[in-house]
């Protein structure tokens, strides 16, 4: 792989990172006098002087009694030297950092069994479709990715909520309140979440699944056609080296686009899920700020949904080096 390649795409994520947090700042003071205004106590009995006092301390409180540039290199220094995203706007003012680091392991749990279940999964069912190519495997795969482009997530999981949750009671169809303040790392715990997981996971990898297989298929019959796949059967080598070593090693570079953007969505994609099941994730407490606006949370949550999102592009770039290594940022070959 390139130093230059590696170098160059690392300092363009660095910028393209900085451009966003340069605009997730600014974005929300857009047309506001006073960010903090909504949230002056009642003057009550309070004299004008007072009361004066009490909206100098509220702004005091969440950075706001300075200018905009200086709100702005205030951010900056307090994210990048002690990883503090703001104060929230909820009572008792938490730190940011504090309420997504309690929320981000639950989205996690999802979100990672998901894209592990999904590209396992799919990906075998992809490589069978292709080697089975116009028999029932691959018709029946054909169809499935058809009703699947008609079929969102949230309808999916709320049939499965419906029949596997309230009419089997298989799993339950609303996590479990306890859950969460009841967790620790036993056994019995582990297996909590697993259980109240069970539906989330299977409503989101349903897609995923479809999704992967539909594109690993499509990838190994375009390959299955090279010469040097020809030249490995007339080798006499065995289906199954030729099948996985051969043909699936080369029609990798389609399925880490789709799994590079999986990665980018790891986090911010099932905030209706979330909902339906009503699981404490990163997509709850994304509509909980924003239904109270409370923008540093929101700001905080867009921030590292960006994070991701820049690191997942920048990761499947370099994997496609490595898959590649003709891939090059503008300079001749």
């Amino acid at each position: 792989m390139k130093k230059s390649y590696i170098v160059k795409r690392i300092l363009y994520s660095v910028f393209i990172f900085f451009v966003v947090l340069t605009l997730n700042f600014f974005i929300p003071r857009i047309g506001v006098d006073d960010p903090a205004e909504r949230y002056y106590p009642p003057q009550g009995n309070m004299t004008d002087a007072e009361y004066e006092i009490i909206k100098q301390l509220t702004r005091e409180q969440y950075g706001f009694d300075v200018s905009t540039p200086e709100q702005y290199w205030n951010y900056l220094t307090d994210l990048f030297l002690e990883g503090n995203m703001g104060t929230s706007f909820r009572s008792g003012s938490p730190a940011v950092t504090s309420l997504i680091i309690d929320r981000l392991p639950w989205t996690l749990v999802l979100s990672v069994s998901t894209l592990l279940l999904g590209l396992v999964v799919g990906i075998l069912i992809g490589v069978i479709a292709a080697m089975k190519r116009g028999r029932w495997q691959d018709t029946m795969l054909l169809n499935a990715s058809t009703i699947m482009v008609a079929l969102p997530a949230f309808f999916i999981a709320l049939v499965f909520s419906f029949f596997l949750g309230f009419e089997a009671e298989i799993f339950p169809a609303y996590t479990n309140p306890d859950m969460v303040s009841d967790f620790s790392w036993s056994l019995d715990s582990l297996r909590m979440v697993a259980y109240n997981a069970a539906l989330p996971v299977i409503s989101m990898a349903f897609g995923s699944i479809i999704g992967y297989a539909q594109g690993t298929r499509n990838a190994v019959i375009a390959v299955t056609g090279e010469d040097f796949i020809l030249t490995a059967r007339s080798k006499g080598l065995k289906p199954n080296t030729i099948r996985y070593k051969h043909t699936l090693r080369n029609a990798m570079l389609p399925i880490v686009t789709s799994l590079g953007m999986s990665i980018s969505g790891l986090i911010g994609g099932q905030v209706v899920i979330e909902q339906i099941f009503n699981w404490h994730g990163m997509g709850t407490l994304f509509l909980e700020a924003n239904n109270t606006n409370d923008y540093p949370l929101m700001m905080g949550i867009m921030l590292l949904l960006s994070a991701f999102t820049i690191v997942a592009i920048l990761f499947t770039d370099l994997v496609y080096v490595l898959l590649d290594p003709r891939v090059t940022v503008g300079e001749r070959r």
